[in-house]
């Protein structure tokens, strides 16, 4: 706490006591008692509420040593960790600089196993303090970070989620959702190849973005993303080794890391988010319809000071000297299938979402595989060493029911040929 934060509470405190200076000692704890209950706007701290006597031993300092009184102190020990013994110290700091790639968590857990941290051992905050007032808190402090860009468009994409403005939900009319932005970006020419506002931080949002960036720009050499649960699965991971494309994950919490990716988030919330009309009730489909709007006749025609030129003439300029690979439409559905297996039970049956479908009776007892688009979830269709064999349906036991003729084994007697009883017979 600097001296201006310390002055500018002491003049809170003789504020709140110069009503009653002169008042008697009842009269001033009665005001006290007043104030008790009573919130202030402490500088430095924020709202804070003050018992009697606190209030009451501010008046006895006021009056026994003047203003200075009531001014907080500066500790002596500023910067000195009293938990840390002297005679342990050195011995962490130099078992710190030993182990400058372990986080400050796994680093307590190993110098608490050789008895460094006292006992009881100090926390981790307070660990993290003492090892950043000697410059040795995380690995950053050894590593510098450098600006990078790639030669040719294609080269690298990065992708990543941005939480947007909240949207009317059409079905209900009256529900409001966060639209969440999925974007990728090209990092040689600043060009976003594939974009899209959601609600959900999922697979189907990545399957139509990054389908329809490939289909209209090439196929990319590799795709940057950060460790979520929708990039970390295995349906990417899938789709990019069919395609040919690297995976590459940043470290995890690391967003300077996919800077550029950022950046282009930052002008969406500045350039395109504030205007859009306060208090609007506005849906996702307008929503996608204005910033594709935006995208092409405003960023992409835009002058970006990265480049030094807009991202459309460096993409232009660069695929006319270095073409990317292609592939047709029917192959990228193909390709952005997701995959599930299933053991065919003995009636023929697989289950999938709580929803009972029918395959071949040659299969009962298999491991088969079923694929679907995330767009048609239970358009499901049956595969046999990577060739589409069939689409499989819910199973209709109704009509199964029509199909079934009992065997000789089932030993069924029709109801016109049972011999009746006659009454008072023994059989």
């Amino acid at each position: 706490m600097d001296q201006k934060t310390r002055d500018a509470i002491g003049l809170l405190r003789h504020r709140i006591i110069s009503p009653v200076l002169m008042e008697s000692g009842r009269a001033q704890m009665k005001y006290f008692r007043g104030l008790e209950s009573q919130a202030f706007d402490v500088p430095g701290v924020g709202a804070k509420q003050f018992k009697p006597a606190t209030m009451k031993g501010w008046l006895h300092r006021y009056r026994k040593h003047g203003f200075p009184g009531i001014v907080p102190r500066e500790r002596s020990d500023r910067g000195v960790f009293r938990k840390i013994l002297p005679e342990k110290r050195e011995a962490l700091l130099a078992l710190r600089r030993d182990n400058l790639d372990l986080s400050v968590v796994k680093f307590r857990e190993r110098a608490k196993k050789q008895g460094l941290l006292g006992e009881p051992p100090i926390c981790g905050a307070t660990l993290a303090r003492f090892l950043q007032s000697h410059n040795l808190s995380t690995e950053k402090n050894t590593k510098a970070r450098k600006r990078f860009e790639m030669s040719r468009f294609g080269e690298l994409w990065t992708g990543d989620f941005m939480h947007g403005p909240q949207v009317m939900e059409a079905a209900s009319g009256r529900r409001m959702r966060k639209a969440i932005l999925l974007a990728i970006i090209d990092d040689h020419s600043r060009l976003i190849v594939g974009a899209r506002f959601g609600i959900q931080e999922t697979n189907l949002p990545i399957e139509r973005v990054f389908q329809d960036a490939i289909l209209q720009y090439g196929i990319p050499d590799r795709l940057y993303v950060d460790n979520g649960p929708s990039f970390s699965g295995s349906y990417l991971a899938q789709v990019c080794a069919n395609l040919g494309i690297g995976l590459v994950h940043s470290r995890p919490y690391d967003s300077p890391s996919r800077g550029k990716i950022e950046r282009f988030f930052r002008t969406v919330r500045e350039c395109f988010v504030v205007d859009l009309p306060a208090n609007s009730q506005i849906t996702l489909q307008n929503l996608n319809e204005r910033f594709s709007l935006w995208l092409r006749e405003g960023y992409h025609h835009r002058h970006h000071a990265g480049i030094d030129s807009r991202p459309l003439d460096r993409y232009q300029l660069s695929v006319t000297q270095f073409p990317r690979r292609r592939a047709s439409e029917e192959e990228l559905r193909e390709y952005f299938l997701s995959r599930m297996e299933r053991k065919v039970k003995n009636d023929s049956t697989i289950s999938i979402n709580s929803i009972i479908y029918e395959v071949p009776a040659r299969l009962i007892g298999c491991v088969i595989e079923i694929r679907h688009s995330h767009e048609s979830p239970n358009e499901l269709y049956l595969y046999e060493n990577n060739e589409r064999v069939q689409r499989i349906l819910p199973v209709d036991v109704r009509a199964n029911g029509k199909l079934y003729r009992p065997s000789s084994r089932d030993s069924v007697i029709p109801f016109h040929q049972m011999k009746k009883s006659e009454p008072g017979s023994s059989k």
